[in-house]
């Protein structure tokens, strides 16, 4: 059994993602100690323990000691076999995060795999789903990955309420991505979306992105105001381009003016698009499991190595011994698997 320190590097909730989605493909089972142990609130919480028991479900694996609050697991995997499942967080937690704990094991699954999670959509600290729609899954799809999401219904702190429901296909061979170079630039997407609020606050937001953008050339951004559970706002954008995809998001909060989000998160990914990063410091570290995995050599450049991707890069060598060799490179980090 492979012993994995909770409390290592970032210490957080991506330690157990990792982990557990690894130990699910490898078939390899675990022993998670000391979960959380730097944190104000150490051990798990909920939407640990429900991205936890959807890797579980995937796999059907036997886990002791998962339980809100708990500061260790064991993790023993059995056969990913595919099929339609369903869970709920219970609480705004993030289905982003618990979706990106399944890719990987659905991915390697015998059957195709229907995954419907309801929660947060767009919340503090984790990836709006549209991140993951526009940015995740275009990249990851180039190794060789099948998964569509459906956004049904937003969730925003602290009601929830959000549901999304993938579509994954079992993929035999990861290939393995060279992400030395963006290649040429396709175009520049993204959404601004609400739910609750008046329609202007979206177009607000929508043409705030714009005027900050207007420099550049085939950008679309779409409008997406909803009603629901939960009442929140946001804007999520992606510069696409031969090789990569690029992205940057701004999620609303109680005083901070549509324009404000518009703007900040239009700005942040110029900023982005002006490094020599081929992928932006929220997908850096999520792309380090699916390149230890893959077949071929695989490369990708970061403005630096985020304390999330050596978190990674550890958890992963952890399973499967030296996997990766970091660099500088012109000023920005370059993560190469051998």
């Amino acid at each position: 059994m492979i012993e994995i320190d909770g409390s290592h590097g970032e210490g957080g909730g991506q330690v157990l993602r990792t982990a557990v989605s690894l130990s699910a493909v490898l078939r390899e089972p675990i022993q998670v100690n000391d979960i959380r142990a730097g944190r104000p609130n150490p051990g798990l919480a909920a939407q640990h323990v429900s991205a936890i028991e959807a890797v579980a479900e995937l796999c059907d694996a036997r886990v002791d000691g998962l339980h809100v609050g708990s500061k260790e697991i064991a993790f023993r995997p059995g056969a990913l076999t595919g099929g339609d499942f369903e869970f709920d967080i219970g609480t705004a937690g993030s289905t982003s995060l618990v979706l990106q704990a399944c890719i990987l094991p659905a991915t390697t699954s015998k059957a195709p795999v229907r995954l419907t999670l309801k929660g947060g959509t767009d919340t503090k600290w984790s990836p709006p789903i549209d991140f993951m729609r526009l940015v995740h899954l275009p990249i990851v799809r180039r190794m060789g990955v099948s998964c569509d999401i459906d956004i049904v219904q937003r969730g925003f702190y602290p009601e929830g309420g959000g549901e999304i429901v993938a579509h994954i296909d079992p993929c035999p061979t990861l290939r393995g991505i060279d992400l030395g170079q963006r290649g040429g630039f396709v175009r520049l997407s993204g959404v601004a979306y609400a739910q609750n609020l008046p329609d202007h606050v979206v177009s607000r937001m929508k043409h705030a992105a714009l005027k900050r953008l207007v420099d550049h050339t085939n950008v679309k951004v779409d409008a997406d105001l909803r009603s629901g559970r939960s009442t929140g706002a946001g804007t999520v954008l992606a510069s696409e381009y031969e090789n990569t995809v690029l992205g940057e998001s701004a999620l609303g909060e109680r005083g901070v003016r549509a324009e404000t989000l518009g703007e900040t998160c239009a700005a942040d990914l110029v900023e982005t698009m002006r490094s020599g990063a081929t992928a932006d410091g929220h997908m850096l570290d999520q792309l380090v499991p699916y390149m230890a995995l893959a077949r071929g050599e695989s490369v990708v450049i970061g403005e630096e190595l985020t304390g999330h991707a050596e978190t990674n890069i550890w958890v992963v060598e952890r399973f499967l011994g030296e996997r990766f060799k970091t660099s500088r490179r012109d000023g920005a980090v370059e993560i190469r698997s051998i």
